[in-house]
């Protein structure tokens, strides 16, 4: 523990232990509690300022940090009858407290920290090339390359099959022994905590508050797999089109370092994905920003500005000024650096395009997420669960991808008319976008929580991994983690649909009103529905919240949402697909003999 904050821990413990009774450290009523909570309350808020300016950079989740700033009060909270408190809002905090200062005490371990620094900073890990890459006349004989500096660039923009599949490769092949051995820190952690009633799994879902979680993921994935059936059919045609018989094989898995790069050209303008329309060509987005000279900032101004029309509080210049930093290491895969732990800060990228247009929007969500949030007590303060924040932003995200926001809003694609077949070329890409990359967030997601309740064994693991991928995303290896970013994805699309029937810009049935082109810029419906999810923090579990503040009432994550977005492009890429007899789906493959 840092010494200024061991300093103030030491002074709140005495200022809470001072005698107001005959024996005050057995005080338990519900009054000495609440007590207890604004001294808590006190230390998160000066450990989050402390750990901002001195670890924010650090690779340890910073949040974690502050956590184990706490552990003091762990024994303290533990003795309240809190279950019997009468104020529900007091009941959740000591629920929630007990939960994260029991983790943070765990997480305290030395090996499980070293894990965690190098789980977290596996994608910038380098390697030696020393390979002669084709069409390249002189390379260097040794170069040092990462997977998010130079690989990632490399399968996305390289024409060299042979180039691409070395590199997917090779990355795999190096994963360094410490990446192996944190790992294992990890699932030895869980595990050790499990017990026949408590799987691993739902201790690893613990924030979610629902013990079959997983399960509940499948189900949602399984509603979608006819609509990335047939994307997929789509995909794989195009493919043995460019590469034949050799390259895509006859079971109709498409190889996984094809069907990565596809997911990385999504969203380049020559794309392996053609347009259903190909004459109807989608506007060049990064010459419409270009002419109209924008820059990084004005990005987060625009993006600040969607919230205050939409009726959140107008972040003012001096907040604005003090609380977002541009990122000096930006580098070609740059994304920015949130802190929202107490303290509330923004580095954003020094990069200007469509994609840092959309993303900036979800980043600016999540910081209003945390002004309002951070309101609320310490425990209170936290996300309703992890990626509640992306399920939010993913919603602001699909209202101003839409054509209408860019063109009313934005002053962009003024010289284009979107028709039906317009639209359709959009939605296709929006379903490239999202489609291709939701099962590889599943997969990793099974595989990791079937590791932890020892549902695969050690000697298996890889041909699990690859019966997953074969089930779930139709791909197989190119040799004969993250619930956030599923969850998120999925109650996005929840959120989106239920504004968008609320405020009346879809309406089931007609065809007038699609959900894909709602937009809810300027609509303070919208705004207030966005804010009470926000103002709720973790006060209720996620579903609970959801339910609260939703029209719909959903009590659980459900596939419809993102089913109703994509109706049109699925009826006609069934219809496509139908009349050019192209396959949909794939041979069942069973790699673990």
């Amino acid at each position: 523990m840092d010494r200024p904050i061991f300093a103030v821990v030491t002074l709140l413990l005495l200022a809470f232990l001072t005698p107001t009774t005959s024996n005050p450290t057995k005080c338990r009523t519900e009054m000495c509690a609440q007590q207890l909570m604004e001294t808590m309350d006190l230390l998160y808020r000066q450990s989050a300022l402390e750990i901002f300016q001195s670890h924010h950079h650090h690779d340890v989740n910073p949040e974690l940090l502050i956590w184990q700033q706490l552990l003091p009060f762990l024994e303290m909270v533990e003795q309240f009858e809190w279950s019997s408190f009468q104020s529900p809002l007091l009941r959740r905090q000591f629920e929630i407290l007990i939960r994260e200062l029991n983790f943070a005490r765990q997480a305290s371990n030395k090996d499980f920290v070293v894990a965690s620094k190098v789980l977290r900073g596996v994608g910038k890990h380098k390697f030696m090339y020393h390979r002669r890459a084709a069409n390249k006349s002189n390379p260097p004989p040794h170069e040092l390359v990462s997977y998010v500096r130079n690989i990632k660039s490399i399968i996305t923009n390289s024409n060299d099959l042979q180039e691409v599949k070395w590199y997917w490769r090779e990355w795999r092949n190096r994963l360094p022994m410490d990446v192996k051995n944190a790992l294992n820190v990890y699932i030895q952690y869980y595990q050790n905590m499990s017990t026949v009633e408590k799987p691993a799994s739902s201790i690893w879902y613990a924030q979610y508050e629902d013990p079959k979680f997983m399960e509940k993921l499948e189900k949602v994935m399984e509603a979608i797999m006819p609509l990335y059936q047939q994307l997929h059919g789509q995909l794989r045609q195009t493919l043995w089109k460019k590469y034949g018989d050799a390259i895509i094989p006859s079971t109709g898995l498409i190889p996984h370092h094809l069907m990565e790069q596809a997911l990385y050209e999504a969203w380049k303008k020559d794309s392996v994905f053609g347009n259903p329309y190909p004459d109807k060509k989608l506007p060049n987005l990064k010459q419409e920003l270009d002419g109209k000279r924008f820059a990084p900032l004005d990005f987060i101004t625009i993006g600040t500005k969607f919230f205050e029309r939409i009726g959140f509080d107008r972040l003012t210049e001096n907040f604005l000024r003090e609380h977002f930093r541009l990122h000096r290491n930006g580098g070609p895969d740059c994304k920015s650096a949130l802190f929202t732990a107490g303290e509330i800060h923004m580095k954003y990228c020094p990069s200007v395009s469509y994609k840092k247009l959309l993303t900036t929007h979800g980043d600016i969500t999540h910081m209003e997420y945390a002004i309002l949030r951070n309101n609320m007590r310490v425990g209170l303060n936290q996300e309703a669960c992890p990626g509640f924040g992306n399920a939010m932003a993913e919603a602001v995200i699909l209202s101003v991808s839409t054509p209408k926001h860019l063109q009313q809003h934005l002053n962009l694609l003024n010289n284009y008319t979107y028709d039906d077949e317009m639209n359709m070329n959009f939605l296709y890409r929006m379903a490239v976008h999202a489609l291709l990359s939701i099962p590889t967030y599943l997969v990793h997601e099974k595989l990791w929580t079937d590791i932890l309740d020892k549902k695969v064994d050690a000697k298996n693991i890889n041909c699990h991994y690859w019966n997953l991928m074969e089930k779930y995303m139709g791909v197989g290896p190119s040799l004969a983690t993250n619930n956030k970013k599923l969850f998120g994805e999925f109650l996005g699309y929840e959120i989106y649909r239920d504004i968008c029937l609320e405020i009346g810009q879809y309406q089931r049935g007609n065809k007038a009103k699609p959900l894909f082109k709602c937009d809810f810029a300027e609509n303070q419906q919208a705004g207030q529905r966005l804010r009470n999810m926000m103002n709720s923090g973790s006060a209720k579990p996620w579903h609970e919240i959801i339910k609260e503040w939703t029209s719909t009432q959903p009590t659980k994550l459900n596939a419809s949402p993102m089913l109703e977005y994509y109706e049109p492009l699925t009826t006609w890429m069934t219809e496509y697909n139908r009349l050019h007899n192209i396959t949909v789906g794939w041979q069942h493959t069973e790699f673990c003999h």
